[in-house]
C-alpha cells in the first residue's frame, strides 16, 4: 500500500524499520504511553474501589455519631446501638446497590460512549457524589450521604469494568498480565491508603470524616484530567470501522512502526473486532465463548465468596471481638491491608512466569485451608479469651490477605476477559461485575443476621470455606491457562484439560479447529500472537 515506515512514527526512534517477514521482537514490559495510561485508568477505579471499601470500616464509630445526630435531628428520635447498626448496614450496602446497577450499564456505556469516553463520565459522576458526600457532612443529611453512596457505586463499578477492558484491548499479549494486574494493585493501595486515612486518629473523627472523601475527590478530578489525553481501545475502534484511528493507537501504546501495526490491526478483526456486540443475554447462547464466559464469572464469584469481603468491611469489628483494643484493632487493621499491597506485588512477578492457572489454583487452596483456621481461632477465643489468640487471628488475616491479593484478587478482575473475544468482552465483564457487586452486597447484608443465628466462627466457616473449594475445583478442571495466548487458543486450550472440562468440548467449533491448525503449523501462529505474544506460550 506504499505506506512510510519511518521509525520516528513508532514512539521508539530507535527501532529499525520493519523487513518483509521481519518479527518485532515482543517485550514483557509495556511501554511508557501505555503505562502511564494504566496508572491513570487503575487510580480513577481500583483505588477508588479498594478506598470505599475499607475507609468507612475504620471510621465506623464516627460515622455511626453522624448517622445517630443526622436522624435524630431529621426525625426527632434517638436509635439505640441495635437500631443504629441495623440502619449503617443498609447504608453500607447501598454501595453495592448502586455498584449492581452500574454493572448493568457496562456494556451499554462502553459501547456507547466507547471505553475512553465512558471511563471519562464515570469520573466525573465519582467527583458529583463525594461532592455530595462532603455537602451531607455540612448539612447533617444521612440522606444525602446514601444517595451519594449509590451514585458513587454506579461510578466505580462501571469505572472497575470498562478501565481493565480498555487496558485488555490496548495492551499487547506479552504484557497483558502485567499491565492488567494495575487494576488489582491499584485497589489494594486504595485498601491500604483508606485504612490510614480513616483512622480515628486521623481523619476518622467526627468533625474531619468528611476529610477523607475530599481526598478521594482530588485525586479523581487529577486522573479525570490526565484520561483526557490518552487514546482510544484501538480494538473498539476497529469495531467502529475507524482503521486509521486504531492504527495510531496501535503505535502509541506498543511502540511499534506502521508496518508493525498492519498485522496487528488484522488480527483484532479477525478476533471478533469488526463484529456486532454480543448481547448481554445473548452471550448466554453463543458456543464460541460461553464457556470462558462462565469460568471467568466463577473465578469472580469464587473470589469475592472466599471471604475478603468481610475481612475488608468487618476486619476491624473482628479484631475488637478477639480481644483488641481500638488502636489495636487499628493498627492491625492497617498491616493487613500492607500485606494485600505485598501480595499484588507479588503476583505482578508470579502471572506472567507462572500463568493464570496455577497461581489461582495455589492461592484458592491457601485461602480454603487459611479459612478453617480463622474459623478455629475464633471458635477458640469464644472458649478461652486470650489476647494471644486475638494476634493469631491477626496473623492468619494477614496470610489471607496476603495469597487474595497474590492470586484471585487481581487476576478476578482480567481473566475472564482473555477467555472471550473483542465481540463478547462488553457482556462479560458486564456478569462479572454483577457478580461481583450482587454477592459482595448480600454478603454485607447477611453477614450480622447469621453471625447472631449461629455465632461468629461457623458462620465464617460456612460462608467462607464452600466458595474456596468450589474455586479449586473449578481453576482445575475449567480454567485454561491464558498467558500468551489470544482468546481463540486459550478457548482450544480447554480440550486439554483433565476429566471433569471433557464435555466443554462442544460448541467451540471452528474456533478449536482453527487453534488446531495454528498449534500443528500449518498456518502458522494467529497474527496478534506472531507479533504481540511469546512464543515459548504457543503450543
Amino acid at each position: 500500500m506504499g505506506r512510510r515506515t519511518d521509525s520516528t512514527k513508532s514512539g521508539d526512534p530507535s527501532r529499525e524499520p520493519l523487513q518483509a517477514g521481519e518479527d518485532p521482537g515482543p517485550s514483557k514490559w509495556p511501554t511508557w504511553n501505555l503505562a502511564k495510561t494504566a496508572l491513570v485508568v487503575s487510580i480513577g477505579g481500583g483505588f477508588n474501589f479498594g478506598y470505599q471499601l475499607l475507609i468507612t470500616n475504620p471510621a465506623q464509630e464516627a460515622l455511626i455519631q453522624f448517622l445517630n445526630d443526622s436522624y435524630a435531628e431529621t426525625h426527632g428520635i434517638r436509635q439505640d446501638r441495635v437500631g443504629l447498626e441495623f440502619i449503617w448496614g443498609i447504608i453500607i450496602s447501598s454501595f453495592f446497590w448502586g455498584a449492581t446497577v452500574g454493572a448493568l450499564m457496562i456494556q451499554t456505556i462502553s459501547d456507547r460512549l466507547g471505553r475512553k469516553y465512558g471511563i471519562i463520565a464515570n469520573f466525573i459522576l465519582q467527583l458529583i457524589s463525594v461532592g455530595m458526600t462532603v455537602l451531607s457532612a455540612f448539612t447533617g443529611s444521612y440522606i444525602i450521604y446514601t444517595v451519594s453512596r449509590i451514585i458513587l457505586g454506579f461510578a466505580i463499578s462501571v469505572s472497575i469494568g470498562v478501565g481493565p477492558m480498555f487496558l485488555i484491548e490496548c495492551s499487547p499479549v506479552a504484557c497483558r498480565g502485567l499491565i492488567s494486574m494495575s487494576t488489582g494493585v491499584m485497589l489494594q493501595v486504595g485498601l491500604v491508603v483508606g485504612s490510614i486515612t480513616a483512622m480515628p486518629e486521623i481523619f476518622g473523627t467526627i468533625d474531619l470524616w468528611w476529610v477523607v472523601y475530599a481526598i478521594e475527590g482530588v485525586l479523581t478530578l487529577v486522573v479525570t484530567i490526565l484520561m483526557f489525553c490518552s487514546p482510544e481501545s484501538p480494538s473498539f475502534l476497529m469495531t467502529q470501522g475507524k482503521r486509521e484511528e486504531a492504527e495510531k493507537c496501535i503505535i502509541f501504546y506498543h511502540g511499534v512502526t506502521e508496518a508493525e501495526a498492519q498485522p496487528l490491526l488484522d488480527g483484532m478483526k479477525s478476533s471478533g473486532g469488526g463484529d456486532r456486540p454480543i448481547g448481554l443475554f445473548e452471550i448466554f447462547t453463543n458456543k464460541t465463548w460461553l464457556c470462558g464466559f462462565l469460568v471467568g464469572n466463577g473465578v469472580m464469584a469464587g473470589a469475592i465468596l472466599c471471604g475478603v469481603a468481610a475481612v475488608n468491611a468487618f476486619a476491624f469489628e473482628i479484631l475488637m471481638n478477639v480481644g483488641l483494643n481500638p488502636l489495636q484493632a487499628s493498627l492491625g487493621n492497617m498491616v493487613i491491608c500492607i500485606m494485600a499491597v505485598i501480595g499484588v506485588l507479588t503476583s505482578g512477578r508470579l502471572v506472567e512466569s507462572w500463568g493464570r492457572r496455577p497461581l489461582l489454583i495455589y492461592t484458592f487452596g491457601g485461602l480454603t485451608i487459611i479459612n478453617t483456621l480463622i474459623s478455629a481461632l475464633m471458635l477458640w477465643f469464644e472458649k478461652s479469651p486470650i489476647t494471644f489468640i486475638g494476634w493469631c487471628v491477626v496473623v492468619s488475616i494477614c496470610c489471607f490477605n496476603l495469597l487474595f491479593a497474590a492470586g484471585p484478587g487481581p487476576l478476578c478482575l482480567f481473566v475472564g476477559g482473555e477467555l472471550v473475544g473483542q465481540n463478547a468482552r462488553a457482556a462479560t465483564f458486564t456478569w462479572m461485575n454483577l457478580v461481583m457487586n450482587g454477592f459482595r452486597s448480600g454478603l454485607l447484608v447477611i453477614y450480622f443476621p447469621l453471625k447472631n443465628l449461629l455465632g461468629g466462627p461457623i458462620s465464617y466457616f460456612v460462608l467462607f470455606f464452600p466458595p474456596c473449594a468450589f474455586a479449586v475445583t473449578l481453576c482445575y478442571f475449567y480454567l485454561p491457562e491464558t498467558t500468551g495466548k489470544t482468546p481463540e487458543e486459550a478457548n482450544a486450550a480447554m480440550q486439554d484439560l483433565p476429566g471433569l472440562c471433557g464435555g466443554r468440548k462442544k460448541g467451540a467449533g471452528d474456533i478449536q479447529e482453527h487453534s488446531k491448525s495454528h498449534r500443528s503449523g500449518k498456518d502458522g501462529p494467529s497474527l496478534e500472537a506472531q507479533f504481540s505474544s511469546r512464543s515459548a506460550d504457543t503450543k
